[in-house]
């Protein structure tokens, strides 16, 4: 794109190990995407711009907020030309943000206080914003939060099986990953799916599960925190509170200690003792790598199976994600253990990574939709910038 044309929309997507960003233009063509990958894992972060060569960005020991302030200076802002609005994800928004906003010193500090909710992105999205913010200081930031799209998801599923004194106070169950869903159900009428009942997993270094009624959020895996649900790269998912207070008592109360287990040292990499990157394991001989496998598929094929118990069936399943997009054995071991289902997996569409993974005369269907959470983004601070709600 030719530098100063016009004004574009920067989309920074924080994640718990990445950096994505996306530069668009007002009509939301993509002009420019990158990713910063492996940040915290003890690697050299690689910096990928769509169109060039991948190259290696940093220090191993730095963090999202040492490596902004130079991502957006060096590489975005001189492939931006003139910047006019900055939307970024934050994942949890609480009770109090149930939909993009404008972000003031009141909205960071809200943000900020959500932090211990989810301490493995909260604060790498309050650098996204602080970065931003210093290096675009009279530009409009928006904020866009996961939780928001499962507000639609009834009380009597948010709520837990505790004094309702507790709900009260904000102890419900909120989802995350709404970005990627909200973008799925753009998806669904293209999909020929605009109307019915979808079950959608996103599947990456976090995992989650959506279960929606025409393009709308009714259940979701997840809860209070990032940590419920599926099987993840880090996390463990679903577990016994009593686990939880088992895990206490050995680590002699130690919170902070049982927290970054729970955050760090879990799911694919804690079962496999290998890595938390699903690439690693499939290329593994090691037998916890496939133990780790096989515990991952599990998980997945009954909460995709709550999920379409709570909508009363499914006529559709979608797989996302850096996994779901391109993992095709998770694929085929999940969809034959779903054949019950009336799902029949087409080996060859599903080892190409075709949209349609199952037959044309399965009786229900299942498709891959790559995530694009920027795009979502995107749209969200065009409409602030008009206006808009």
């Amino acid at each position: 794109m030719t530098e100063g044309s016009h004004d574009s929309l920067l989309a920074l997507n924080c994640g718990s190990s990445s950096i994505k960003f996306a530069l668009f233009t007002p009509d939301f063509m993509r002009t420019t995407s990158g990713l910063v990958e492996a940040i915290g894992h003890g690697q050299t972060p690689r910096l990928k711009i769509s169109g060039e060569n991948t190259r290696h960005f940093g220090e191993p020991d730095q963090s999202h907020a040492d490596l902004l302030p130079r991502l957006i200076t060096e590489f975005i802002l001189p492939r931006a030309g003139t910047i006019g609005g900055v939307g970024h994800r934050v994942v949890h928004g609480g009770e109090r943000f149930d939909a993009p906003v404008r972000i003031d010193a009141s909205v960071r500090a809200g943000i900020a206080e959500l932090a211990p909710l989810a301490p493995g992105h909260q604060p790498h999205n309050l650098a996204g914003i602080d970065a931003a913010t210093a290096a675009l200081p009279e530009v409009t930031q928006v904020a866009c939060f996961d939780t928001a799209f499962h507000t639609s998801v009834p009380t009597v599923r948010r709520e837990m099986a505790l004094p309702r004194t507790y709900a009260e106070q904000g102890l419900i169950r909120y989802g995350f990953h709404g970005l990627a869903y909200e973008h799925v159900a753009a998806t669904l009428p293209h999909l020929g799916f605009s109307k019915g009942r979808i079950v959608a997993c996103h599947l990456g270094n976090g995992c989650s599960i959506s279960g929606m009624i025409d393009g709308v959020s009714r259940w979701t895996s997840m809860g209070f925190t990032p940590l419920d649900g599926l099987m993840m790269g880090q996390r463990p998912g679903r577990l016994d509170p009593g686990a939880v207070l088992w895990l206490m008592e050995r680590h002699g109360g130690d919170a902070a200690a049982v927290s970054n287990l729970l955050y760090h040292q879990s799911g694919l990499s804690g079962v496999s003792g290998v890595s938390g990157d699903m690439r690693t394991l499939l290329a593994s001989d090691a037998p916890d790598a496939g133990f780790a496998i096989e515990m991952f598929v599990d998980r997945l094929v009954q909460e995709i199976g709550a999920a379409a118990t709570s909508l009363g069936g499914v006529d559709a399943l979608v797989f996302s994600g850096g996994i779901g997009e391109n993992a095709a054995p998770i694929r085929a071991m999940a969809l034959a253990r779903l054949q019950w289902l009336g799902f029949a997996l087409d080996p060859d569409a599903n080892a190409a990574g075709l949209e349609r993974l199952t037959t044309a005369d399965s009786s229900r269907q299942a498709f891959v939709v790559k995530a694009d959470e920027e795009l979502v983004i995107a749209h969200a601070v065009s409409r602030l910038l008009a206006g808009q709600s």
